[in-house]
């Protein structure tokens, strides 16, 4: 099972400070002049170091531990699709945001509103449902593994008899807690920062014990340079962990130089590039055919494997309030929940009644729905697929098409993106119903 995560931006960002952006961005890059006007609470908007550690928290999740059983389906061709992946992920990400400002003076304010101008009513409609499933799918599905692995770290001591929906719903309460008391992005930086350090800390263990495997192996396992059968399986698990724009929007909007978003982005998914091919070649390398998926269950046991664990459990529930602040300000924005209409006490009781009574419906989900962990997948599938992939193409030719002449390269270039999001969306939607 492939999540995305993501899947993460502006937590609890003001959406009364959305509406003051005002510049625009050429086909190449911002207008300096008008990415300067900006709200003028810049205290509390985001540095380009906090953005980019925000992407690398929301993009590189469990994905990860799946990267040497893609190779092995891939062979070492795999290694050419990681940076396709990431080149297609920065691509997509970088239009979607120039679609926010294609009429100038004005920004849109979400990933739904681009569709919208692009494709009317029914494009929104489809964009916001298809977002709003895939993330709060994801977070659920994050909080029932959050609480799996947890009862599986502390069996052998007292708190073992507790059981996995005890620490379910012990992971949505932390959870609840983060979205609830945070109200910009600004405050979740310590989370995006933790996120990211416990990734790095679960890459290096898992790289340090590969290479320590491979001295007690008589003969290392045979690998493949390609596998032209198995090759759409294998690039749609490696696009799959690069997901993540639907969040970007409002992590743009939350800079307070919105015009450094493609460095912060290009950097980012470079790096998330470089740690994933790390992961990929190491387990790939030293378990060859044999290797499985998640990389720990190939790994030796022991007190580093239960570490890496805990880094990537501390991971995941770490992103979660990130990743839903893509649901939660759009839908705050379409309530009218701000401190213009409401005053700063009843915004902050209402955000906070919100959210809590959403997480709650996330929870119960989580906790009670015996197929929750199965359905998600293939609904994620289907909303992964289309769009991280599909319609910010569809939705920046639209937009553009009257503005600009695309050269061949470019039509080549996002036919090439469709179709492997296309392709994702089979394949994806395919292994999630196999795992019924």
């Amino acid at each position: 099972m492939t999540l995305h995560h993501r899947q993460q931006q502006s937590l609890l960002s003001n959406s009364d400070t959305n509406n003051t952006d005002s510049y625009r961005s050429t086909d190449t890059e911002y207008n300096n002049s008008q990415a300067d006007e900006r709200v003028p609470e810049t205290s509390h908007l985001s540095s380009t170091t906090e953005t980019f550690f925000h992407i690398v928290c929301i993009t590189a999740g469990t994905g990860i531990l799946q990267l040497p059983y893609a190779l092995k389906s891939g062979g070492w061709a795999g290694m050419a699709y990681i940076a396709l992946a990431a080149a297609i992920s920065a691509y997509t990400g970088k239009i979607l945001v120039r679609c926010l400002y294609y009429k100038h003076g004005v920004r849109l304010q979400s990933y739904s509103e681009v569709a919208e101008a692009a494709f009317g009513p029914r494009g929104r409609l489809v964009v916001r449902t298809l977002k709003d499933v895939n993330l709060l799918g994801v977070v659920g599905i994050y909080i029932v593994l959050a609480g799996i692995s947890i009862d599986s770290l502390v069996v052998g001591t007292p708190v073992e008899q507790f059981g996995e929906r005890f620490w379910i719903a012990a992971s949505a309460v932390v959870v609840w807690a983060a979205i609830v008391a945070a109200r910009q992005i600004h405050d979740v930086f310590v989370l995006s920062i933790f996120g990211t350090l416990t990734t790095v800390v679960m890459v290096v263990i898992v790289i340090w014990l590969g290479v320590l495997d491979l001295e007690f192996m008589h003969a290392r396992p045979p690998t493949k340079a390609i596998d032209i059968r198995m090759m759409p399986i294998s690039l749609a698990s490696i696009c799959f962990s690069f997901g993540g724009n639907l969040n970007w929007p409002d992590l743009e909007a939350s800079m307070k130089s919105p015009k450094k978003w493609s460095k912060a982005l290009s950097l980012a998914t470079t790096f998330i590039a470089f740690i994933y091919a790390c992961v990929a070649a190491v387990g790939y390398g030293v378990y060859g055919g044999h290797v499985r998926s998640p990389i720990f269950l190939s790994l030796p046991s022991g007190i580093a494997v239960s570490i890496a664990k805990a880094m990537i459990t501390a991971h995941v529930l770490l992103a979660c309030p990130i990743l839903l602040t893509a649901v939660f300000i759009e839908a705050e924005r379409d309530l009218n929940i701000s401190s213009n209409t409401l005053g700063v006490f009843k915004e902050r009781l209402w955000r906070a009644v919100f959210r809590s009574l959403l997480m709650l419906v996330i929870a119960l989900f989580a906790l009670f729905v015996s197929d929750f962990s199965k359905i998600v997948p293939i609904l994620g599938a289907v909303a992964a697929s289309l769009v991280v992939f599909v319609i910010p193409v569809a939705c920046y030719i639209c937009l553009f098409k009257d503005q600009r002449q695309f050269l061949v390269w470019e039509f080549v270039w996002c036919g090439l993106i469709v179709l492997i999001g296309l392709a994702c969306l089979v394949v994806g939607t395919s292994q999630a119903l196999a795992d019924l």
